[in-house]
């Protein structure tokens, strides 16, 4: 969990376990790896068979649920992704073993 103190006040990037993806700053966390994310963006990337424009959806300040985190990292500053080119799979279903 400290591991996350080195990414307070920069940039993240946050994939949940609904797969949804998440770009923000780090602005604190607790010890349940509960988030609050400011700047927050979801970015919604379709697949190439969806023929749709990828989405940004802008959510200003953002708590999430350390439940629903799979993955947090740091973002570099010096990449440049042309969000719009970006696609992705469709997902198969899940299940949840409980």
């Amino acid at each position: 969990m400290s591991d996350l103190k080195e990414f307070l006040e920069k940039k993240v990037r946050i994939i949940s376990t609904d797969a949804r993806f998440f770009e923000g700053i780090l602005q604190g966390f607790d010890k349940s790896t509960n988030v609050i994310i400011s700047n927050c963006i979801e970015r919604i990337i379709y697949s190439e068979d969806d023929n749709e424009d990828n989405e940004e959806l802008s959510l200003g300040l953002y708590l999430m649920r350390g439940g629903s985190i799979v993955c947090i990292g740091e973002v570099e500053e010096t990449e440049d992704i042309d969000w719009s080119k970006v696609k992705g799979e469709r997902l198969k279903g899940t299940k949840n073993p409980l």
